[in-house]
This record gives structure tokens, C-alpha cells and sequence, in this order.
């Protein structure tokens, strides 16, 4: 199936979900699944586990990223859908995290862009023909090693001064071991 690709403009908005055409795909996928996860939620409480770093905001959880998607994996929950909206930059993260009274990390630093631990623990929860919604300044969503299938890519302008953002949709093809760690 050949991907579909739309380009939109909107407003930009710190919380991602809150831009209309973005939050639009977000709940048409929402909407035919049983079992989702958002671990980086802010205050949207759409998914069935949410997770965000800041205690202030309306997640369920308040767990460094990992820590919460290896507590649903221990937990035994297979999801059909997750939705991944990390920070971009790692102006973005420094940010997260002391807005979250936390500090960031050497560790840290090389979480963004990549979020390779994170992204194989999602391959690992997310069943066979799950989908996962992968927001940031590039399209790399799951990797070109893992087999997911490249669905839909949604490409916001937020104007001149600010960054694209990139909304992909895959598809779970089969289940392959870790290929990065």
C-alpha cells in the first residue's frame, strides 16, 4: 500500500495533541482500538495508560519514560496502539525535565532523535498489526530495521519560525527480536 502523505498548516502548540489536524489523526486512530499507550500524554488522557514525566499534569502515571513502558511490558499488556510524542530537541528534554523538577542527564542527552530502549520496548508491546503514531522533526518513526509498514505521514507547517512536525503512522508487520540496543 503506497503511503499517504498530507501536508496541513496550524498553529504551533507545546502540546502537540491540541493542533487540530494532528490531534484529528491521533483520534480516528483512537477510535478502533482497544488497548493503547501514550507515554509521553501531557494532559490528554485519550490513550488507555498514560504517562508523563511532570506530576502537575493529568497523566495517570509519573514515570521516566522507560520506566513506565517496562512496567506495562512486566504487566503483561499488548497493545494495538501507541502513540509516541517525545521532546524533539534536546532543548525540548532539558525543559521536560525541569519542569518536571528533575535533571537532565548525559543519559539523557542521547535519548533524543533516537529513543532506541524506549522504541524496542514498544516493539515489544505492541501486537502484530498494532500501529504506532510517531510525532517529531523527522520520519523515522520505528526505523527501517524493525518491519513495520509506513502507512500515513502527516506534515504540519507551523509557519516560518518554527519546525515542521512530522506525524507517521506504521503498522506492525511481524514480531522481530531487538535489532539495536
Amino acid at each position: 500500500m503506497p503511503l499517504k502523505m498530507t501536508r496541513v498548516w496550524a498553529m504551533p502548540n507545546a502540546d502537540t495533541f491540541s493542533m487540530e489536524p494532528i490531534g484529528e489523526l491521533v483520534k480516528r486512530y483512537l477510535r478502533e482500538s482497544k488497548v493503547s499507550v501514550d507515554p509521553f500524554a501531557r494532559n490528554k488522557r485519550w490513550a488507555t495508560y498514560t504517562n508523563d514525566l511532570n506530576p502537575d499534569t493529568e497523566a495517570e502515571y509519573h514515570l521516566d519514560v522507560l520506566d513506565f513502558l517496562l512496567i506495562l511490558k512486566g504487566n503483561g499488556i499488548i497493545a494495538d496502539l501507541i502513540i509516541f510524542d517525545p521532546p524533539y530537541s534536546l532543548h525540548q528534554l532539558k525543559t521536560t525535565y525541569e519542569g518536571a523538577g528533575g535533571r537532565m542527564t548525559a543519559d539523557d542527552t542521547g535519548r533524543v532523535n533516537r529513543w532506541t530502549k524506549e522504541r524496542n520496548v514498544v516493539n515489544d508491546i505492541l501486537k502484530i498489526g498494532g500501529i504506532v503514531i510517531s510525532c517529531g522533526w523527522n520520519s523515522s518513526g520505528m526505523g527501517e530495521g524493525r518491519a513495520y509498514e509506513k502507512l500515513e505521514l502527516l506534515v504540519t507547517c507551523c509557519g516560518a519560525g518554527h519546525n515542521d512536525i512530522l506525524t507517521l503512522v506504521e503498522r506492525k508487520l511481524v514480531h522481530q527480536p531487538r535489532l539495536f540496543e
